[in-house]
């Protein structure tokens, strides 16, 4: 049986002064989600639905202060489902995580983030050089770990 073409997905930016640039109406089977988009590859589309998060007891105001921070920090370089991992709050962001099957995804308002994450990092490697004998090798002391540049977040978050 031939592979059924996947019609091209339809984006359409809406980004002015009256919203945040990382919401997006998602249109799936008909049904409208308010999502933040992690990725989208090839088949499917990663989202967190915001619509579920009040269901599933999870504070949107503070859900929207880590998404704004990775936004602006991060959303660039790396998925949000990163950023919530590296604050230790998958466990909780899970819940609100779905993916959608392209074919049936008919609209997109908001912003695409699309990150490759198949394709293997390209790793230079340098070639190991002898030190000769007589040479002393001292380690220089690290400066230790630097106090503020984790956010803090509410404690209700993390529970």
């Amino acid at each position: 049986m031939p592979k059924k073409k996947i019609p091209g997905l339809v984006i359409e930016r809406a980004e002015d002064q009256g919203n945040h640039y990382f919401l997006s109406v998602l249109e799936y089977r008909r049904e409208n989600y308010l999502v933040v988009v992690d990725n989208i590859t090839d088949e499917e589309l990663g989202a967190y639905v915001l619509d579920f998060a009040q269901q599933e007891g999870m504070s949107l105001k503070e859900l929207m202060s880590v998404v704004t921070l990775w936004f602006y920090r991060g959303s660039f370089d790396y998925p949000l489902s990163f950023e919530f991992s590296r604050l230790g709050l998958a466990h909780r962001t899970n819940r609100i995580y779905k993916t959608f099957e392209l074919t049936h995804v008919t609209r997109l308002i908001g912003r695409d983030f699309r990150f490759d994450l198949l394709t293997p990092p390209k790793v230079r490697r340098r070639r190991v050089s002898k030190i000769p004998a007589g040479f002393e090798i001292k380690l220089k002391r690290s400066a230790g770990h630097v106090e503020g540049r984790q956010p803090v977040l509410p404690a209700e978050l993390l529970e």
